[in-house]
This record gives structure tokens, sequence and C-alpha cells, in this order.
């Protein structure tokens, strides 16, 4: 019964850990094709969990949440950098798109009860760990459609905000999930809403509640050991650079950008070769209109990663901005080699030459705009 017991915690905790790679891919390739390419460069494309911002709180928190005998709060992985998205639909797709893969793997590992393969009465480990999934899964949905920052049923109605709501809502957006997780650990008709809710949702796909629920027990009962073990686990997986890289997100999400750069500058510090916080902070330095810095920041981005064309354009606009526009042209165009049907590297291509007053080869670059976009 023992070895019976652990393969059901293993394979649960195992199946956890995809089924959130695969959340977070959602997230990813939704916003590759919405315009945000830089997500291929940060390695979101890859499925692995090591590529994510921050392993312990992507998969070991949720899963220690689960163990104490609460529910697998989801944690947040990638970032998006929304202002590479073409409109708001595009960035409502891609909140949208980490709760639809999960509902995706929900049906998937489904099948075999919504199908009849499996029976009440069939006696294996594997099935009621299944079943228990499931339940996770869904529960994970739930939560994750909830309206509620940093939550991605928040991010779907984000775009469509107000600016100053937005502000307002992302300020509290550090301390929602701590909220959610005391309303399900300390209000007793919230967490039973959500579960009985879970459960019928469950039994329609066809999964019996009894065998869900006899995954859960038996998942559980190694939780004392296990918990010791993801304690341990999260405090190796700790990174104080990306503590420092998330809170400068956050800071800049809430457009607090002197903040944000002093947190991107912290984890550089620890990390030198830091690269997402080398992008974000050169961005700051943009928003800051501290071009000169910006540049230098752009310039070190590019020697770590020549590939990424986002950097090569923005190292371009902030180039125009100081009206450096031969130099300007010549980040567009390396851009445009590595990235060429990316719109925006065109128009303000077209539009540093029209400063230079090199109107047929502008003419030429905003043609080239239509062609992609018409």
């Amino acid at each position: 019964m023992k070895d019976i017991v652990w393969l059901v915690t293993i394979f649960v905790c195992l199946g956890w850990i995809a089924s959130v790679c695969l959340h977070e891919f959602g997230h990813a390739i939704v916003a590759y094709f919405g315009g945000d390419t830089s997500v291929k460069d940060k390695g979101y494309l890859t499925l692995n969990p090591l590529k994510y911002t921050d392993p312990g709180l992507s998969l070991v928190l949720p899963i220690l949440f689960l163990l104490l005998g609460g529910i697998a709060l989801p944690g947040g992985a990638v970032y998006i950098d929304r202002s590479r998205l073409r409109n708001r639909g595009w960035e409502s797709a891609v909140s949208a798109a980490g709760p639809l893969a999960s509902a995706l793997v929900t049906c998937f590992l489904a099948i075999p009860f919504g199908m009849g393969l499996v029976s009440r009465e069939t006696q294996h480990w594997i099935l009621p760990s299944l079943a228990f999934l499931i339940l996770l899964e869904i529960l994970a949905v739930l939560l994750n459609l909830l309206p509620i920052p940093p939550l991605d049923g928040y991010g779907i109605i984000e775009p469509w905000l107000p600016r100053k709501t937005q502000i307002q809502l992302n300020k509290f957006g550090r301390y929602g999930i701590w909220v959610i997780f005391g309303l399900l650990w300390f209000v007793e008709p919230a967490s039973r809403l959500l579960w009985q809710t879970a459960f019928t949702i469950s039994e329609t796909l066809g999964v019996p509640p009894e065998m869900a629920g006899l995954g859960f027990r038996l998942f559980q009962q190694n939780s004392g050991w296990l918990i010791l073990g993801f304690v341990a686990l999260a405090w190796l997986l700790r990174s104080k650079e990306n503590e420092k890289y998330r809170r400068g997100n956050q800071l800049l999400k809430s457009q607090q950008y002197e903040a944000a750069l002093a947190a991107y500058n912290q984890a550089i510090a620890i990390k030198e070769d830091y690269y997402e916080a080398w992008y974000f902070r050169s961005y700051v330095l943009y928003l800051l209109q501290r071009y000169e810095e910006a540049i230098a920041s752009y310039e070190q981005l590019i020697q770590i990663n020549p590939q990424d064309a986002s950097v090569w354009y923005y190292k371009g606009l902030t180039l125009g901005y100081l009206q450096q526009y031969k130099e300007a042209i010549a980040s567009y165009d390396q851009a445009i080699a590595l990235e060429p049907d990316i719109e925006s590297f065109w128009f303000q291509r077209g539009d540093a030459l029209y400063h230079l007053q090199q109107y047929k080869e502008a003419i030429a670059s905003y043609d080239r705009v239509i062609q992609i976009k018409p």
C-alpha cells in the first residue's frame, strides 16, 4: 500500500508540473503570434520549466499549498512584453490562453472516463491519481478565471479598463494571490463553493467523485515528508535575482519606473548576464527618457544575445528620439533582417528615412507596412 501511495503522489506532482508548463506555454505561444517575439529568445517556447521566471513560485509553492490541505494556487511564470502585442484583443487572448490550455489538458485527461474506458470497479492506483489530477486542473482553471489581479481572469479584462483603474488594480496585484489564499483557507463557504463546483464539472466529464476523493486522500498520506522535501526544494530554487526581477516587473506594470529601474539594477548586480533584467532595464530607461543610458543598456543586451530583433528595434526607437536617424535605420535594418514581417519595424524605418528626407526609400518602407498589414 505504501508503494501505491508514493506512486499516486509522484504521478500527481509530475502531472501538475507538466500542466503548469503547458499553461505557461499557452501564454507564450499566443504572445509570440500576437507580436511579442521576445518570448522565443527568453526560452518560453521550450516547455522547459527551468526557463520560466521562478520555478519555486510556479511549481513548488502550488504543490506545497496542496500538500498542506489547500488548493494548488497557480504561480506566474512568464513575463509578456505587452507593449509589443498588436492590440487589446491580443492582450486578452494572451491571458486567456493559459486557462484554455489547462482546460484542454483537463479534457484530454478525462477522455478515459468520459468515453467509458474505465469503470468505477477498476482497481488500479493510476485511476484515482488521474481523477484527482483532473480535479486539480479544474480548480486551477476556475481560480485563474477570477477577475482579480494577478490572475488570468483579470488579465483578460484589463486591456479594456481605463488606464487609471489599471494602475490602481495593478498596485493591488502583488497581494491578490494572498487574499485569495486567505479566503480559500479561512472562509469555509468560499472554499466549499469552489470544491463543489470543481467536483460537479469533473463528474460532468465522467470522473467519479469518489475516485477523485480517494486520489486526494492517497496523495496526502505522504504529505508530511513531501512538505519537508518541497520546502527544501523551494529553498534550493530560490533566487534573489529573480525576486528583484519580479519586483521590477510589478513596479513597471504600475508605472513606478524609478523604483523598477532600481530593482532591475539589483537583479543585474547579483547576476551580470541576466538577460531579462537587462531587457526591461533598457525599456524603463527608454520610458524615463534617459535615452543615452538606454542605448548603452541595449548595447549590453546585444552583446548577450544579438539575435533578439526587439532589442534592435527598441535601440532604433531610442536613437530616433536622439535624432540619430542614420544609426536608428541601421538598428531597424538589423531587426528586419531577423524578423522581416513585423510591420512596426518597417514603419519606424520609414519614419527615420522621412526625417532624413529620403522620401523614396521612406515610401518603400511604408509600402512594406501596407503589404504586411493592409
